[in-house]
């Protein structure tokens, strides 16, 4: 029998379709994890409640297609999420897509375990998860909110595809993504506490000195009790009263605002940033090193100076700030009243010496 050779044109044409193929599944990977990260960035912006779930219900749809509805399943037994959600109006976004749910509702949904479901759609799944949806899923994915080890919701997408979910395909994003929604709801929530309990500062919105101090105490406790470093910084805007004194108050507002914003950018969850008083913040960080906080000090501070600050007058202002940073070394000893005060004390000295060194800079309180 004659030997039969691969045609060389028709292997060629094979790997140039494959690498075709391998390149539109990178853009589309790409695509989808920039998607991912926008909303991410949208949801750690928000301040709300509603602006949380404003984000999910109107940019998840117009992200990614397929996708044609979303909604947010909540176990809300004291009907605190409900009433944030109707205190405003704005931002806009279809109401029926939160759905109070019972606690044994939630917990059937996920039997046995936490864990996301990509699941065909039908008239049942219509009413209990997309209730305000006038047309039936054909394919669903649930996604479990997990909140201080706690089920306490579901995120959901509807699909008009039967093939959109379907079950075998990866779901880490859909995960990770639910991870992030439960963080910045809590984050939401815990911030019109502090609206309604006087422990936020008005005019920036991030926590007051009044809850500084508190979490600070609880704080110190906690190194004592656990160990683990415990990082404290003091920020300063420079020459802020020149600030005021040429562009006046209006102007000054608007810069602290913009300064705590820039502040607050790249904050954990268990991260504290508090107006301290006048033009300057503190900052608590738990498990940070005096070297790791100097490390995001300097990135602060950097950002600060880098960016131009839009305000009232029309003219983008720079500013910059000086930082000093102190802290509580693992197993630097027991907790009493004054640990806490030292350890501000000592951020506070560092703070002198960067703007007696010439400002826009970052001093540690173990540098001379």
């Amino acid at each position: 029998m004659a030997t039969r050779w691969p045609s060389y044109g028709t292997e060629k044409g094979g790997r140039e379709r494959e690498l075709a193929r391998l390149q539109d599944q990178l853009r589309d990977n790409e695509r989808i994890w920039a998607g991912f990260r926008r909303i991410e960035i949208g949801m750690i912006g928000a301040r709300t409640p509603r602006e949380v779930m404003a984000v999910l219900v109107n940019e998840i749809p117009q992200t990614f297609s397929g996708v044609d509805g979303v909604s947010l399943v909540y176990y809300d037994p004291e009907y605190e999420m409900t009433r944030l959600l109707e205190a405003d109006t704005e931002p806009a976004f279809d109401e029926s897509a939160f759905v109070p749910i019972s606690l044994d509702g939630l917990n059937s949904l996920f039997a046995p375990s936490w864990k996301p479901r990509l699941v065909p759609g039908d008239e049942a799944v219509r009413k209990q998860l997309f209730p305000g949806l006038a047309w039936t899923p054909r394919s669903v994915a649930i996604a479990p909110l997990v909140l201080h080890h706690e089920l306490v919701g579901a995120l959901n997408q509807a699909s008009r595809d039967a093939g959109h979910f379907v079950t075998g395909q990866a779901t880490d994003l859909l995960e990770h993504l639910a991870a992030v929604t439960a963080m910045c709801l809590d984050n939401a929530v815990i911030h019109e506490r502090l609206k309604l309990d006087g422990l936020t500062d008005p005019l920036t919105g991030v926590a007051n000195r009044r809850f500084f101090e508190r979490r600070l105490t609880e704080e110190v406790v906690r190194w004592a009790r656990q160990g683990g470093p415990l990082c404290c910084m003091l920020v300063d805007i420079d020459h802020f009263k020149q600030v005021n004194d040429r562009h006046g108050h209006q102007v000054g507002d608007r810069v602290l605002q913009q300064v705590a914003v820039l502040l607050g950018r790249d904050r954990r969850g268990a991260d504290v940033l508090a107006r301290y008083g006048g033009e300057e913040f503190v900052l608590l960080l738990p498990g940070t090193t005096i070297s790791q906080g100097a490390a995001i000090a300097e990135r602060m501070r950097a950002a600060v100076a880098s960016e131009a600050l839009a305000v009232p007058t029309g003219q983008p202002l720079g500013v910059t700030i000086s930082v000093g940073l102190a802290a509580l070394e693992q197993g630097s000893g027991p907790a009493d009243k004054q640990v806490g005060a030292r350890l501000l004390k000592q951020a506070d000295a560092a703070l002198y010496r960067a703007k007696k060194s010439g400002r826009n800079r970052v001093v540690s309180a173990l540098e001379n």
